[in-house]
C-alpha cells in the first residue's frame, strides 16, 4: 500500500511539473514569430531570434528597449514594472500581454505564477529557445 501510494504521488508530481508554464524546447516554433499583444490590442512586438527587427530580444528594437513605452523591458511602463496589472513582471497581475500566433492564442507572457500553464515567462523563452 506505501508503494502504491509513494508511486501515484509521484506520478501527480510529474503531471504538475509537465504542465506547468514552462517552454520547452520543442515548442519554440510554434511561438516563432508570435504577436505580443497588451491592452486593448497594442502591439508589444514578437517572439522570436534577436535578429528579427519586432523582436522583444532584439536589442535595436523598440520592443526590447529601456526606454520605450511599448517595451515590456521599460521598468517605468505598464507592460515592464512590477505592480501594475498589466505588466509581465508582475506574478500576481490579472491581464498581462497575450501570446497571438496566426492560429491564435497561446498564453500569456508572464513570470508567474509558475503553476499557471497558460503563462510564459519571456526568459524561458530567450534561453530555451537560444533567442538571445
Amino acid at each position: 500500500m506505501k508503494y502504491i501510494k509513494t508511486s501515484l504521488i509521484f506520478i501527480i508530481t510529474v503531471c504538475f511539473y509537465l504542465e506547468s508554464g514552462e517552454v520547452n524546447s520543442w515548442e519554440c516554433n510554434k511561438f516563432d514569430e508570435a504577436k505580443i499583444l497588451g491592452e486593448n490590442g497594442e502591439f508589444l512586438g514578437t517572439l522570436g531570434p534577436s535578429w528579427k527587427s519586432d523582436s522583444i530580444f532584439n536589442t535595436s528594437s523598440t520592443h526590447s528597449s529601456a526606454w520605450s513605452s511599448v517595451s515590456i523591458f521599460n521598468e517605468s511602463s505598464k507592460y515592464g514594472n512590477t505592480y501594475s496589472s498589466t505588466s509581465v513582471f508582475n506574478e500576481s497581475a490579472p491581464n498581462p500581454p497575450q501570446i497571438v500566433s496566426k492560429d491564435g492564442f497561446l498564453g500569456y507572457l508572464s513570470i508567474g505564477p509558475s503553476w499557471n500553464s497558460e503563462r510564459f515567462n519571456p526568459y524561458d523563452f530567450k534561453y530555451t529557445c537560444d533567442w538571445e
